[in-house]
């Protein structure tokens, strides 16, 4: 998978229980863990933006 130069990656350390937690909660929105992380992660950012 290629990164656009516009974007970055990062990583972090969840438990296990709640990662796998997490996958299905994106299954059910059909989503893969990593999309659905982006968008939250773009979600709070766009709610808390105070610039």
């Amino acid at each position: 998978m290629v990164i656009k130069k516009e974007n970055h990656r990062f990583v972090i350390i969840i438990p296990k229980e709640t990662f796998d937690k997490f996958k299905i909660l994106a299954e059910k929105e059909k989503r893969s863990a990593s999309n659905l992380a982006a968008k939250m992660i773009e979600d709070y950012v766009k709610n808390n933006d105070k610039m």
